[in-house]
């Protein structure tokens, strides 16, 4: 059983990222009782019988935020995945704006989601090429359930946080050799929390603007802290990268990349911050700007600008 694993680990290449994703489902299989999706998995004493419903789910739902969070590739042709256009194909019942919650990927209502994930994607290009690698579980007749024994199942509940995070830094070196996001590891996290200035710094980036937001120029006491260059690419709160901006400008703008003419005013900006966060340097900041809009905002996408201007914002 040890012995599988270190094999899989050992793989020195990955064809793409669907093998560690497929065993970071099964990590679940540990309390799958108090877990979403029990109803597809069979105790038979020795061995559990999984209905690949189950793996979907999840499948799914690792895969949602790398698609619609953070537009990470899974190819370097920049062609999209299976398990992307299936996801595509159903956005509007899933959503776009949050990762969906495990229920939902479970429910009824997506059945025919999973069915289709596991026809296309699961089982002609993971299940048994997975076996090649990592010989833990036994495909049954149908291909539409595993066996897997409860021995190797308590032993990947035991080592869960160990073996997850193995699997993540298999993932993120392979996501890093077609991706410029710099921050990928961050983008694995089940959870990822979303950081904050302290007032004080913030205080005195609103003091530079003259209490004006950065975009529109209108003139207010309220302002949001906004990530010039969207959070979802650099995944860090940085004072170089935080404006203040009203709060129309900031729902406006989103995660959208602001057009040329205020990266202008943020690098002149930024060489007036006293207290410029480690690591800022103009040439890497452009580097990122530019990097973000071929990779993430898209190039064939307008950037984005603000409303016109109020006459009393003048």
């Amino acid at each position: 059983m040890i012995s599988e694993f270190n094999r899989f680990f050992s793989s020195h290449s990955l064809a793409s990222t669907y093998k560690p994703t497929l065993l970071k489902c099964l990590l679940d299989l540990g309390d799958y009782k108090e877990d979403e999706g029990s109803q597809w998995v069979k105790d038979t004493g020795d061995r559990l019988i999984v209905d690949l419903n189950f793996v979907a789910a999840r499948f799914l739902r690792y895969y949602w935020p790398l698609r619609f969070k953070f537009k990470l590739k899974q190819e370097a042709s920049g062609m999209r995945i299976a398990v992307y256009r299936i996801l595509e194909k159903y956005d509007s019942k899933i959503g776009v704006k949050s990762t969906p919650p495990k229920n939902l990927m479970c429910s009824e209502s997506l059945s025919e989601l999973r069915k289709i994930t596991i026809k296309d994607g699961i089982q002609p290009q993971v299940l048994g090429k997975l076996l090649n690698d990592c010989n833990i579980y036994s495909i049954n007749r149908g291909r539409q359930t595993i066996t897997i024994k409860k021995e190797i199942v308590d032993f990947m509940n035991a080592n869960k946080k160990i073996l997850e995070s193995a699997l993540n830094y298999m993932i993120t070196k392979y996501l890093e050799t077609i991706n410029t996001h710099p921050n990928i590891a961050i983008t694995l996290q089940e959870k990822i929390n979303r950081t904050s200035l302290m007032q004080s710094d913030f205080a005195k980036i609103i003091s530079g603007q003259k209490s004006r937001c950065f975009y529109c120029d209108c003139k207010g006491n309220a302002f949001a802290q906004e990530h010039f260059i969207p959070w979802n690419w650099i995944t860090d709160t940085k004072n170089f990268n935080i404006v203040a901006a009203c709060n129309t400008c900031n729902s406006s703008k989103n995660d959208k990349l602001p057009e040329d003419k205020f990266l202008r005013k943020i690098i002149v900006r930024n060489s007036n911050l006293t207290n410029i966060a480690y690591g800022y340097t103009t040439e890497s900041f452009e580097k990122i700007y530019h990097e973000c809009y071929n990779d993430y905002h898209g190039k064939d996408q307008p950037l984005w600008k603000p409303v016109q201007k109020n006459d009393d914002c003048k």
